[in-house]
């Protein structure tokens, strides 16, 4: 019973910012005459995220770093193959578009460990656990994001008769992804000075760590906001979608695991597999908003899946029982 406690515990103040910026969200608390959600989100995104990342990945040692690589590996065949089963069911069982069933499997795939997984893992494993967060960001952005944006500006310009050439289309994509996201490039510049053997002075990283710090209280403060700002539907696709991300992805990532042969319980299994098991990410609900498709579903999804972590999570925290 206590250890129980102990789960709730942790997953309990996520839960909480989560409905303060609900909350926040519907009382217009930062006005009406703009959408605040994009700002703060930028903020998030490309000022507090990256330092955070840059700071968690390059205080560990290069052996550290080169254990870590094989959780790379399985994140990034774990999301590819949640995206393909999303989009596949969207498309096959509930009839839709390609572009909705990009958004669909992005919904199962896109993890919100660069969101949550700050707050949720630094509470248990500490700053270390920033490497594991940025694996799964490099995954989701540098190769999940652009596969779903790459199939949906395919069916669209099929759709309005334009031809663009899937190379250029690809090398734009992944240039976006890995150059023009701070939050992507930041942990790729960390992993490249441990490998070359290169440490920043502490005062950088104590500079770097302030500014970090505010990463997971505002990540999930503005996924609360973002979830009251959106129209909520109930149906058997939302909550069948969201049973995928929540369970679906986490029973994958461990099988992928034991293919890979990563021994169960090792902090780094640990890690990846919370990291699995979050909720879908606010991204779903901005790229359905881009395309003006999917955008009550997206909303919904993020609504379900984020509640249904307290069963989850707390459930995987208790099984794990990491100390």
């Amino acid at each position: 019973m206590e250890h129980i406690l102990q789960a709730v515990a942790v997953v309990t103040p996520i839960i909480f910012v989560l409905a303060f910026g609900f909350m926040a969200g519907k009382m217009k608390a930062f006005g009406t005459a703009a959408n605040p959600i994009p700002i703060i989100n930028e903020l998030v995104l490309k000022f507090a995220l990256p330092p955070a990342l840059f700071v968690g990945t390059i205080v560990v040692t290069r052996a550290q770093l080169e254990e870590e690589m094989v959780l790379f590996f399985i994140l990034l065949v774990s999301l590819f193959l949640a995206y393909m089963a999303g989009f596949i069911i969207a498309k096959g069982l509930f009839k839709r578009n390609i572009v909705e069933s990009s958004i669909a499997g992005l919904a199962v795939s896109f993890s919100a460990g660069p969101f949550y997984g700050p707050a949720l893992l630094g509470s248990i494993y500490g700053a270390e656990s920033g490497v594991a967060v940025s694996m799964i960001s490099l995954v989701i952005n540098v190769f999940i994001v652009p596969l779903a944006t790459i199939i949906i500006k395919i069916n669209l310009a099929k759709t309005s008769g334009e031809h663009h050439s899937l190379v250029k289309m690809m090398s734009q994509s992944i240039y976006e992804a890995i150059f023009k996201t701070p939050f992507v490039w930041a942990p790729l510049l960390a992993f490249i000075l441990v490998f070359i053997g290169i440490k920043t002075p502490d005062v950088v990283n104590n500079s770097l760590g302030l500014i970090g710090k505010a990463t997971a209280g505002l990540a999930v403060f503005v996924a609360g906001m973002t979830i009251a700002a959106n129209k909520f539907k109930f149906d058997g696709e939302v909550l069948f979608i969201a049973l995928l991300k929540n369970i679906g992805l986490p029973a994958l990532f461990i099988g992928i695991a034991i293919l890979f042969h990563m021994p169960s319980g090792s902090a780094t299994y640990n890690q990846g597999l919370l990291l699995a098991a979050l909720p879908s990410g606010p991204m779903i609900v901005l790229l359905a908003t881009k395309y003006q498709q999917y955008q009550q579903q997206a909303s919904s999804i993020l609504a379900v899946s984020t509640v249904g972590m307290l069963i989850t999570v707390t459930a995987l925290i208790y099984i794990l029982n990491p100390s």
